[in-house]
């Protein structure tokens, strides 16, 4: 066989091999283009994930941070109750030491009228059995001791009116000073727990104001993270 021939015979095979070199290439560069879209699928997998769990993180976060609040508010409103309670219970406190004081200084003007009319009574008492025992013989001797016999009763009377409202007025005074006493300590105990209601209540809107911060930071991280993700699926 000649050289042309040869040659002629050659080509064929040569371009044959030439195409099955190029598509073995092409072949093997289908193939690491598989693993290499395998390798990012599995890592935007892996990324959409942690994306699933920062944002289930973030959802439990602020449902925990609205719960917090709830309770917040509600503690909140408990306080200021409590405060307008004591408030109210002082008011009434002291509303009831006024009408004590009052019914005392009634009861003592009640003492002093009552002895006033006493003395007069045993004056005039005094003058009529000077009456008696200088007029023996007069006529109208029986009106006489009818009036001593009266006046002696309502000596008696007054004396033992007097007694009752002694009596009366003593204990009146030990239960005043011991009310003043209570009401005092009560007032003061109030004005401790309200002093301590407001200072609970400015530390929670110290706590409420750090973890608001907290999570501000938190949504912006996660907005962030977002974008980002949403720039990868594009």
């Amino acid at each position: 066989m000649t050289t042309v021939g040869i040659l002629e015979n050659a080509l064929p095979a040569t371009r044959l091999l030439e195409k099955c070199r190029l598509m073995f290439q092409v072949q093997e560069a289908l193939e690491n283009q598989k693993v290499e879209f395998a390798k990012k699928e599995e890592e935007l997998k892996e990324r959409e994930e942690n994306l699933r769990l920062k944002d289930r993180e973030l959802q439990d976060s602020l449902i925990g941070f609205s719960k917090f609040l709830q309770e917040n508010n509600a503690k909140k409103v408990r306080a200021e109750k409590k405060a307008l309670d004591e408030a109210r219970i002082r008011q009434e406190k002291e509303i009831e030491i006024r009408e004590l004081e009052n019914k005392l200084e009634e009861l003592q003007k009640e003492r002093a009228t009552a002895k006033t009319t006493l003395e007069r009574m045993m004056a005039y008492q005094k003058y009529l059995e000077l009456v008696v025992d200088v007029t023996q013989e007069y006529h109208e001797i029986n009106d006489l001791l009818l009036r001593h016999s009266t006046l002696t009763s309502t000596c008696d009377d007054l004396a033992k009116h007097i007694e009752e409202c002694s009596d009366t007025l003593e204990t009146l005074r030990v239960d005043l000073v011991a009310y003043r006493k209570a009401s005092k300590d009560e007032i003061l105990n109030l004005e401790n727990d309200v002093s301590s209601a407001k200072q609970m209540h400015e530390k929670k809107k110290r706590e409420t104001a750090g973890i608001e911060q907290r999570m501000d930071s938190i949504l912006q991280a996660a907005a962030s993270r977002t974008l980002a993700r949403g720039q990868l699926m594009h």
